[in-house]
């Protein structure tokens, strides 16, 4: 009893010890950061707005531990209907691999995302036809999504309203949640100053 008791403190304490490593000096660390594709880059480096209107999209990855980490996307469809989906999970890495799956109220399995990290870009695949992610009509998160930025977004902005990773629903309890898809293009900030 004494034994298990012990292992059971070690357990905690190695946990709490994980939990309490910086951001940067995670394993996922080298994965974090801002990937883009389509309108997305173009929106960032400045054009106007009329100067390439299309399919874009965004994910931001955080390091939360050594082999997960918390992700905000957001993919538009482009014109003439540019509809927007936004998405927040999380995913744990094997391989530079990983699985995104999200559960009707049911507990019926309605989106499932491949998520294949490499050193330069980011590959979004549905999986088994599981699409329902809660985006826009004809939004979908398969792309390749180039890395931007390695810097670690602490937070991102959707609508005015900044959120931060360490305070994700993801982040305290392990769900994931669609956020409400609008017809206007958010800010999403990535840099530690928001």
């Amino acid at each position: 009893m004494r034994s298990f008791i012990i292992l059971c403190l070690c357990g905690i304490l190695a946990t709490m010890t994980m939990k309490s490593i910086e951001p940067a000096k995670r394993h996922t660390a080298r994965f974090a950061g801002t990937y883009m594709f389509g309108s997305a880059i173009h929106k960032d480096a400045e054009e106007e707005e009329h100067d390439y209107i299309g399919p874009g999209g965004t994910v931001l990855l955080y390091p939360e531990t050594d082999s997960t980490m918390l992700f905000f996307m957001e993919v538009e469809k482009g014109e003439p209907a540019n509809a927007i989906g936004r998405l927040t999970g999380r995913i744990s890495l094997k391989s530079n691999k990983g699985i995104f799956m999200m559960n009707n109220p049911q507990g019926i399995p309605i989106c499932k995302l491949s998520f294949q990290i490499e050193k330069r870009f980011l590959d979004i695949r549905t999986v088994d036809g599981l699409n329902d992610c809660g985006f826009g009509p004809g939004v979908r998160a398969d792309n390749r999504f180039f890395r931007y930025s390695g810097e670690i977004p602490e937070c991102y902005e959707v609508e005015g309203k900044k959120t931060c990773f360490e305070q994700t629903p993801e982040k305290k309890n392990g769900t994931a949640q669609s956020l409400p898809d609008k017809k206007t293009v958010p800010t999403i900030n990535t840099d530690n100053q928001l």
